[in-house]
């Protein structure tokens, strides 16, 4: 007959690590500031949240650059109101800390290697029709990566009358897809209409600009947050005269922190400093700023593809007209 319960005494290797200090924590970047609040935990499930225009897509996307070029991570992207071409062209400039439309217009070797490095990282789920969540779970599932990104999650087709119920089991089945592929799955998300709604109060230092969003403001409610292992918000004061480059990052839960992490205290946001497009700085520190000298070999983390030119074309064979995502 078939055991459905699990005892303790089965969880007596993990309890023992805990009982001798041998738990292993998440990946950081290499900056305090950051890896006190956020460490990289494979087979997690991650909501995102926050205004449009703040720069949610940036900050993941800078952030899975950060974990390709400094832990050897592969990720694959769904990111519905964003093209191929602009999400390269972002990766690009955070993988250089270069402008690839202003530092290489003459370089076509630089461009060329640089954009194989990335095609070995990077794959992309193309934007040209539209998704259930179970079909990009589908999709994801055919090969296997370290970071899959869902952007946005209101973007996904719906399959039943019941949109409450359905996002739970969504949320529900995109933990297990974690926990079983060892993925660590982000999922962005828009919030209610409300929250757009909501300033800072009169005599505070920052009156009259839109306030951080709560993990409620979620549209759809606080269920993504019951859901969901760690759960982040990103923000930035786009018309402020000082503060208009300085993206927040509230760290507003963290499920398991024996493995690393917390949370932000609620004035205290993790700061990046975004610098010419192309870098964030957190404390004056670029996690990646030892990336850009290094020899081309020594970022070979992993073998390479055969798919450098199928990237080519799919990031860059777009109409002339398109303009850049500036």
């Amino acid at each position: 007959m078939e055991n459905y319960y699990s005892k303790p005494f089965h969880e007596l290797q993990g309890l023992d690590e805990i009982r001798l200090g041998k738990v292993d924590t998440g990946l950081g970047i290499g900056v305090e500031a950051f890896d006190n609040h956020i460490k990289w935990k494979q087979g997690q499930f991650n909501m995102v949240n926050g205004h449009d225009n703040v720069g949610k897509t940036d900050v993941l996307l800078w952030y899975f650059v950060c974990m390709s070029k400094l832990h050897g991570k592969k990720h694959l992207i769904y990111s519905s109101e964003n093209t191929v071409r602009s999400q390269v062209f972002k990766i690009f400039n955070f993988w250089t800390g270069r402008r690839l439309d202003k530092d290489y217009t003459i370089d076509d070797k630089g461009f060329q290697h640089t954009l194989n490095e990335i095609s070995d990282y990077f794959e992309f789920i193309p934007n040209n029709k539209r998704y259930t969540a179970y079909d990009i779970l589908d999709l994801a599932s055919k090969k296997h990566h370290d970071g899959l990104l869902v952007d946005p999650f209101n973007s996904l087709m719906t399959e039943t009358n019941n949109k409450h119920q359905e996002d739970y089991d969504i949320c529900a089945n995109l933990r297990i897809f974690a926990s079983e592929q060892h993925t660590n799955v982000f999922v962005n998300a828009h919030l209610v209409t409300q929250a757009a709604r909501n300033r800072y109060p009169k005599d505070h230092i920052y009156e009259g600009n839109l306030a951080s969003p709560e993990k409620a403001d979620t549209e759809g409610g606080q269920k993504f947050a019951n859901r969901a292992d760690d759960f982040w918000t990103i923000h930035r004061m786009t018309q402020h005269s000082e503060r208009w480059n300085i993206g927040e990052l509230h760290v507003r839960k963290v499920k398991e922190t024996i493995t690393g992490g917390c949370v932000t205290p609620r004035d205290k946001p993790i700061e990046l400093r975004w610098v010419n497009h192309c870098a964030y700085f957190i404390n004056n520190e670029n996690p990646l700023q030892k990336t850009y000298d290094k020899e081309a070999e020594q970022l070979d983390l992993i073998p390479k593809t055969k798919e450098h030119e199928s990237m080519s074309k799919m990031s860059y064979g777009v109409h002339e007209e398109d303009d850049l995502p500036f």
